[in-house]
């Protein structure tokens, strides 16, 4: 698994993925949202105070040799 980080809008529930990334049509990926401004939403917020740590499939200690 790696990573790919880009800036793109998210207009009523689309998010357009850039031309430059176009060979990842039909894949499927996983998405991660980092939002600058604050949001007050206290649901929306809730489900951001998880740790990508406690999710047992994202741990992988031979990925994480990569960033020692």
């Amino acid at each position: 698994m790696y990573a790919i980080e880009i800036e793109a809008d998210l207009k009523d529930g689309v998010l357009t993925i850039p031309d430059d990334y176009r060979s990842l049509n039909n894949q499927h990926v996983r998405i991660v949202m980092l939002l600058e401004n604050h949001y007050s939403d206290p649901e929306l917020r809730a489900l951001s105070e998880h740790s990508a740590a406690m999710i047992q499939e994202w741990h992988d200690t031979a990925e994480d040799e990569v960033w020692k």
